[in-house]
């Protein structure tokens, strides 16, 4: 008889166990009410419509991983978060293990991610790891410790980052069972931002594709607004 048959399909982990201090709300910014909806079942409803997505995992504090929200969506696994969003990424792909061949990693805070940004994402992820991202337009300076203007940046290539995040399954466990094992001190854990600048710590390369101007990352209340302007205007489709 033949092995195990090898893991096939795509899994979606969105992060969603950040506590939002610059917010500045009694509560992280993913679970604020937008146009009718929390944020964050914004972010699950494109993965979970999606036809290329199997699997969707989101990841919450321990507190609330422990009681997760009335309002998740069925078919949705629920595991808790760690210290650093590092820890909480590897927490979702572990939760995906042999199950899937191609992992995508999307903030929780980002509600208007699209179905065709999704599908370019995991297009681009079936060769290796790959980000959405968008050029940057405005005039980009450099300062000093004292705040005078230092240098002006070239921007042309220059690119701002987006999520969802495509990587291979294997690559993606392989960066976090290095981080796993300690190869980065907590300060550097803190400062892993996204999954391809772990991939850039390893000297993996790490491919781009279109990102979209629309998938806005809620960071304030001011983002909160735009947000909400954008589904008022008919700019985005509003929620069920």
């Amino acid at each position: 008889m033949g092995g195990p048959a090898a893991a096939r399909g795509v899994g979606a982990v969105v992060v969603a166990a950040g506590q939002g201090h610059r917010f500045g709300a009694s509560r992280p910014k993913q679970f604020v009410d937008l146009c009718g909806m929390p944020v964050l079942a914004w972010s699950l409803r494109t993965f979970l419509n999606h036809p290329g997505i199997d699997r969707v995992v989101v990841v919450l504090s321990p507190s609330r991983a422990a009681s997760p929200p009335a309002w998740l969506p069925d078919g949705v696994l629920v595991v808790p978060g760690g210290v650093f969003r590092a820890d909480s990424v590897r927490a979702g792909v572990e939760a995906l293990a042999g199950e899937v061949e191609t992992v995508l990693v999307h903030d929780g805070a980002r509600p208007f991610v699209s179905g065709a940004l999704v599908s370019r994402v995991v297009e681009g992820a079936r060769a290796g790891p790959v980000v959405p991202v968008i050029a940057v337009e405005d005039t980009v300076k450099r300062v000093d410790e004292g705040g005078w203007i230092a240098g002006t940046v070239p921007r042309e290539r220059l690119r701002r980052v987006q999520t969802p995040q495509g990587f291979p399954a294997a690559v993606l466990n392989r960066t976090h069972a290095i981080d796993d094992a300690g190869a980065w001190e907590a300060q550097d854990a803190a400062a892993m931002t996204d999954d391809a600048l772990l991939c850039e710590t390893l000297g993996i390369d790490v491919a781009t594709v279109e990102g979209d101007p629309v998938n806005l990352k809620i960071t304030t209340a001011s983002d909160l607004s735009l947000a909400r302007a954008m589904v008022e205007t008919g700019l985005i489709a509003a929620g069920n």
